[in-house]
């Protein structure tokens, strides 16, 4: 399909009307899963992996992107200069973000449908939400249209369609940046709990970006009980833990490998 915010919301709106199976099992975490090889994607929160997954099955898979967590979508967009705030103008086909609790991190993410101006409400489509507000509005049962408020708005993301007349938007930023297949640095060695190594302070920001480690928690080179609480329920989320250990706050070359991809691709 052509890389279109037309080709977008025709896949998008396919899937009105969709409900999760149990344990927020989805076709779109399916494919995630499949996409980052790691099952528990399956049945993850799925708003993103949601608009993800139109945004590969319409063609448009390298200026939407590939994200199951928000927060690294969010600084997608950012680092190619295709991050606009919520006071701006919204273009149908843009990939908007959320923020319940005004704690500047994103919470869900839905597209745009149509064009909004400055100060207007936004008219979305989204999956794990819920049909009206009565229901959690990221953590929902299905792919719904809503009508949303600006100030719930964290900001927006804005895809370089190809075609002629679509909105690209220029909005002041850089021009994107060449799509490519993001590669995680490379497992350090030396790299173990209760040991001290310069390498521990990129898996603390790596466990920042995804959510893991609190924002407040001070970067050191120490692997201490933190970034070990932190990496053991990242294991577990992800099915990492060694063989027979049900806490394991060490973190593998495999599990370094998905938590920089989660945080960073």
């Amino acid at each position: 399909m052509a890389s279109t915010p037309d080709a977008l919301l025709a896949e998008a709106e396919k899937w009105l009307g969709y409900k999760e199976g149990a344990n927020n099992h989805t076709k779109f975490g399916e494919w995630y899963a499949t996409l980052v090889h790691d099952t528990s994607f399956a049945y993850a929160s799925w708003c993103d992996e949601y608009v993800s997954y139109c945004g590969y099955a319409s063609g448009n898979a390298d200026i939407v992107g590939e994200f199951a967590y928000c927060p690294s979508h969010v600084n997608w967009f950012k680092n190619r200069g295709q991050w606009h705030k919520a006071t701006e103008a919204v273009k149908r086909g843009d990939i908007v973000f959320f923020d319940w609790n005004d704690d500047g991190v994103a919470d869900h993410v839905e597209i745009a449908r149509a064009d909004s101006a400055p100060g207007s409400t936004i008219a979305t489509i989204g999956g794990n939400t819920s049909s009206g507000l009565a229901g959690s509005q990221s953590n929902g049962d299905g792919v719904y249209e809503r009508t949303r408020y600006r100030s719930d708005v964290l900001g927006f993301g804005r895809p370089a369609y190809k075609s002629a007349g679509t909105s690209t938007g220029t909005g002041g930023g850089k021009a994107p940046a060449p799509t490519t297949k993001y590669t995680p640095p490379a497992f350090p060695k030396g790299l173990a709990p209760n040991r001290s190594t310069p390498s521990a302070k990129p898996l603390q920001k790596a466990l920042k970006a995804t959510g893991w480690l609190g924002q407040g928690i001070t970067l050191s080179d120490n692997y201490g009980p933190q970034t070990q609480k932190a990496v053991a329920g990242f294991n577990t989320k992800h099915g990492l833990n060694d063989v027979g250990k049900p806490y394991d706050p060490a973190i593998g070359p495999k599990g370094w490998a998905l938590l920089f991809t989660l945080a960073y691709g």
